[in-house]
């Protein structure tokens, strides 16, 4: 077929198409590639394609994409194909200028020199601008998530997509039947709602946005959000959004306000929410106990300030501080202006931004108001123990001299001598329950102070027995002690700790019948030190092993006949032993099986003893002592029994006799009793100072003897302080 013009055959053919050398210069273009693309062959041939056809500035991409299609043509040797690409096309300037819009499909075919290298690329192009509109409608028509639907002038439904189908359970030939309105799908509860859309719908040409519950073939219901509008030709079409997880989600929030609201609204504490200001709070909502709480009306939108101006600072500061840091708190605190007391849970509402706190309180005053009750006949019991024990103490003192005194003659009978004997055991017996009294009040209320060192318990069983001798003597009671051979150290008050253990074996004595067998023993069990009492007495019922450590409890009273005690030795001294930081228990095989009382402490590594010897303790001389008390017996009887142990002694039964016996005896130490109608003690006191020259030394002689009491004792100058009944060794050690 020769003569043909294949160029003119190019230039003329229908389908865009455009020849490009290596470089990718334009060597030819034919009339439909200079149609589609608005341009003519003058701008077009021999130029750059992309410089001829540069891409609207956001389409620099699209450029790219076929640049590297080109590239690959030119390395590859092999065709290429491109499917929809948006390349916007200059538009001319005496067109307006510009770009426009369009999209194409593009095959880029080799041409080969004769050694097989790519010497032109033929660009065949289509322009589907067109076809990729239909697309994306046909794409949104299909869009998953979205129903289409569409409705002629009377409401009838003549077209839906098949998301729309595929929720309501109809078929495209239900659709095609005609049956289908918008009234179909409508429960009757939403129809005076989509009446009144129909309505704006005639009046404004749009539907929506609104929401309703849409019923599918099965019944089923389903929420959804429509919008639309009316067509040119008078069609509606409608978007439909699955709405049904927002709604579930709503209901659920509202299901969890709604028990919110009633557990707030129904619980007895005060609850609220308040917004923290710059020196105030303003409240944002209250539950029905608040105003019952507080007192305070209408607080909702009112300020702290507004409704108590004289509330104090400590509340603003503890709730912005809260605001700030997000941090609880928990706190009880009085609040003056509401005339109450309440303990408070706050918290940080929402983040810091908010400045919201949430409160829980409750009105604490007549739980305040009951404790302080308690605190006062509290107060009121440890006067009226101290007053008992001092008056207690009054009639002891001279018993004890007395009995001092006949322990003193150098001939006693037998018989002389076991009254005695039995007077000075009934005496110290008496004056230990008196002590023993106001150790459990004391240790009741934390008044209690241990001396604490490092001392072996050892030395601290030794004193005990020392104690608890005349009670073992009297039942002729078998005591053995099993101490071992090496100190068990503690950390500890030893005094106090002999007084437990002592506790321990009274009754241990008394509750084991006559020629008994008490045992004793130190043991050692990892860093534990234990002490064990051990005995063969009436034993204690297995219920009742926790109930003998409740203070006044007795559980064998008869059995124990008349030694039983008032039933506060063991509670005491469980309370010694926790505030040593140990345990003490009870074991027992039940009645007739004896008892066992096991202390357990923390124990300490070994330590070195002290090297501090006693100081020796040889024949004191003579002494003048002037002896002033009120109670002539104890006064008269004191001064018999410190003449018999080789001192010159005066008495004075009141302040002013004591400052004239002082001036004429001049007494080196004075025993002097606090209580004295007329000029007390502590008068007495600073007049002999005052009189008298440093070397005097004035000891305080008085039934009382807490530590309240020798504390003012010692600010009134007092050398030293002797609670009643006065033991005669302690006296002794003091001349």
């Amino acid at each position: 077929m020769s003569g043909v013009d294949y160029q003119k055959l190019f230039e003329s053919a229908p389908v865009p198409a455009v020849l490009l050398d290596r470089d990718l210069s334009v060597v030819a273009a034919n009339d439909a590639y200079l149609r589609a693309t608005l341009t003519t062959r003058e701008t077009l041939v021999g130029r750059n394609l992309f410089a001829a056809l540069p891409p609207e500035p956001a389409q620099g991409q699209a450029q790219a994409v076929v640049r590297r299609l080109m590239e690959r043509v030119l390395a590859e040797r092999a065709p290429q194909r491109l499917e929809v690409l948006r390349y916007d096309v200059p538009r001319p300037a005496e067109e307006g200028g510009g770009y426009e819009r369009r999209y194409w499909n593009a095959a880029f075919l080799p041409i080969l020199d004769a050694g097989g290298e790519v010497e032109k690329i033929h660009c065949v192009v289509e322009d589907v601008t067109d076809r990729a509109s239909d697309a994306r409608l046909r794409q949104l028509w299909n869009v998953e998530g979205v129903g289409v639907l569409f409705f002629d002038r009377s409401g009838t439904l003549i077209s839906a997509n098949e998301t729309f189908l595929r929720w309501s359970g109809y078929t495209a030939a239900d659709v095609a039947s005609g049956r289908l309105t918008w009234q179909t799908f409508t429960p009757p509860e939403y129809m005076e709602a989509s009446l009144r859309e129909v309505e704006r719908l005639n009046a404004t040409g749009r539907v929506g946005p609104y929401e309703k519950e849409y019923a599918a073939k099965s019944g089923e219901r389903r929420w959804m959000l429509f919008v639309g509008g009316r067509l040119e030709d008078g069609t509606v079409a409608e978007f439909m959004l699955d709405i049904g997880d927002r709604k579930a989600a709503e209901s659920a929030r509202r299901e969890a306000e709604d028990r919110y609201s009633l557990l707030v609204a129904s619980i007895d504490a005060g609850f609220c929410v308040i917004e923290m200001l710059d020196s105030d709070y303003r409240f944002l909502e209250v539950n029905p106990a608040f105003e019952r709480q507080t007192g305070l009306k209408d607080a909702v939108g009112r300020t702290m300030r507004e409704l108590a101006p004289a509330h104090e600072e400590h509340w603003y500061e503890i709730y912005g501080r809260v605001a700030d840091t997000g941090e609880p708190t928990r706190f009880i605190n009085q609040a003056a202006a509401l005339g109450r007391w309440y303990e408070v849970f706050a918290f940080r509402v929402g983040d810091a931004r908010s400045r919201r706190v949430g409160i829980l309180f409750n009105d604490i005053t007549e739980r305040v108001q009951a404790q302080r009750g308690l605190e006062e006949e509290a107060r009121r019991k440890d006067e009226f123990l101290a007053t008992l024990a001092h008056e207690l103490r009054n009639p002891l003192a001279p018993i004890r001299n007395a009995v001092s005194l006949l322990q003193l003659r150098s001939d006693p009978d037998d018989e002389l001598r076991q009254v005695g004997a039995l007077l000075d055991r009934q005496v110290t017996q008496l004056a230990r329950l008196v002590d023993d009294l106001l150790d459990v009040s004391r240790v009741t209320f934390g008044k209690v102070n241990l001396q604490r060192a490092s001392i072996d318990l050892r030395d601290v069983a030794r004193d005990a027995v020392a104690t608890s001798q005349p009670l073992f003597t009297v039942k002729v009671h078998q005591v053995k002690l099993e101490l071992g051979d090496e100190a068990v150290w503690v950390h500890g008050d030893r005094v106090r700790l002999a007084q437990v253990v002592a506790n321990l074996l009274n009754n241990a004595a008394r509750y084991t019948p006559t020629e008994g067998i008490i045992t004793l023993r130190i043991t050692t069990a990892g860093e534990q030190a234990c002490i064990t009492v051990d005995d063969n007495g009436i034993g204690i019922d297995p219920g009742d092993l926790e109930r003998v450590f409740e203070p006044f409890t007795q559980v064998h009273k008869r059995d124990a006949g008349n030694a039983g005690g008032i039933g506060i030795g063991l509670a005491l001294a469980r309370a010694l032993v926790e505030l040593h930081g140990g345990r003490i228990h009870a074991e027992s095989r039940g009645r007739g099986g004896g008892s066992r009382f096991v202390i357990s402490l923390p124990r300490l590594e070994q330590t070195r003893p002290s090297t501090a010897r006693a100081r020796k303790t040889g024949g004191k001389p003579a002494r003048r002592v002037l002896v002033v008390d009120d109670n002539v017996d104890l006064a008269t009887s004191q001064a018999a029994l410190l003449e018999r142990m080789g001192h010159q002694v005066e008495v004075a039964y009141n302040g002013a006799a004591a400052l004239d016996k002082a001036r004429e005896f001049h007494p080196e130490i004075v025993l002097l009793d606090l209580g004295m109608p007329g000029m007390d003690g502590f008068e007495v006191a600073r007049r002999l100072r005052a009189e008298h020259d440093g070397d005097l030394k004035i000891v305080a002689q008085t039934g009382w003897g807490q530590k309240a009491d020798r504390l003012r004792t010692r600010e009134a100058g007092f050398d030293d302080h002797l609670a009643k009944p006065v033991d005669i060794g302690m006296l002794q050690q003091l001349l």
